[in-house]
């Protein structure tokens, strides 16, 4: 199945939500399947130049590192990120930082660039 832009966007979105969600309930059934949730969908629209799966995780990307990616990756600001992730505009901050780093990007689009490549986020 061919996903148009539109598509991709949505699914962008909607796993942005979902990681959103996993990380703020504190019931570990649901988080576990809204992480399922978010797994699927991240399956559903790999992109066929991506990285092999072996190497999902570069330089240990946490989850919450990989949250702050996904939200970003739908074109929010760092203050639209920590609304919507719960946490500060330092504390997105930090997160970025240090998942640039680990991704040895240059700037939050080589970054989410970078997790993309990786099957880290769709």
């Amino acid at each position: 199945m061919t996903v148009t832009t539109a598509r991709l966007q949505e699914a962008r979105r909607a796993f942005a939500q979902l990681r959103c969600l996993a990380g703020a309930t504190p019931d570990p059934d649901l988080k576990h399947r809204l992480q399922e949730m978010s797994a699927q969908l991240l399956a559903e629209t790999g992109s066929p130049g991506a990285v092999s799966r072996t190497h999902a995780r570069p330089q240990n990307l946490t989850s919450r590192e990989i949250d702050v990616l996904a939200v970003i990756g739908t074109g929010a600001t760092n203050s639209e990120t920590a609304e919507q992730l719960g946490v500060s505009t330092e504390t997105v901050k930090g997160y970025l930082r240090t998942a640039m780093h680990k991704l040895q990007a240059a700037n939050r689009y080589n970054a989410v660039q970078s997790a993309r490549r990786h099957q880290l986020i769709p």
